[in-house]
């Protein structure tokens, strides 16, 4: 008798675990995506207010306050996901999760000052916007999933390479960078302890 009771006990325990699990999986506003699996983010995700829908059955959207990110479920309408004031580093802290759902605040287009006459031909022919115009004119505009990765040249607002220039990331790994001059050479650099490459004038 006491083995059927120390039984009936172990069994009821893995029936809790088990649920406990798989509730914790299902409950998370987190999308499935690669090197993901915080425990911490389903448990803080239990405790949240319901979500708003778009349709019956459609995917929950994060309502306002809500952390947010790139691998995140999307903002309701009217909110977007922006990174926390003050943070050094926004696009990381989009790619990590860290942003927050705020109410979209409408603003006009900034103009920005086109290059007329003479500056026109300059900026074109700037060897950085050449190579930029040729590689945007070979890219088509549908969704490109490529096993390499793609060049898109950094250039300044005169047509020229910007000291520091990368190739594209993939998912969540880095690209990697190089220091270049003005015409697009590379110099000698070396990559610092914290894994930042400094170029001079950066």
């Amino acid at each position: 008798m006491p083995r059927l009771r120390n039984l009936t006990g172990m069994v009821f325990i893995l029936i809790v675990l088990g649920a406990s699990r798989t509730g914790a999986k299902r409950s998370g506003p987190f999308k499935v995506c690669p090197g993901c699996g915080d425990p911490l983010a389903a448990a803080a995700a239990a405790a949240r207010p319901p979500r708003e829908h778009k349709l019956a059955g459609s995917t929950p959207l994060l309502v306002q306050g809500e952390p947010c990110g790139v691998y995140t479920l999307s903002c309701a309408k009217g909110l977007r996901c922006i990174p926390p004031p003050g943070e050094r580093s926004p696009l990381q802290a989009l790619l990590q999760g860290r942003g927050l759902c705020v109410k979209q605040i409408r603003t006009g287009p900034t103009e920005r000052p086109h290059p007329t006459g003479e500056h026109t031909h300059t900026f074109l022919c700037a060897p950085c916007r050449k190579l930029l115009n040729s590689v945007l004119r070979g890219l088509q505009l549908t969704v490109i999933q490529w096993d390499r990765d793609i060049y898109i040249p950094n250039c300044d607002t005169r047509g020229f390479y910007r000291q520091k220039q990368c190739r594209s990331s993939k998912g969540m790994q880095r690209g990697h960078c190089w220091c270049v001059d003005e015409a697009g050479a590379p110099v000698p650099s070396r990559t610092g302890e914290d894994a930042v490459l400094p170029c001079d004038g950066e």
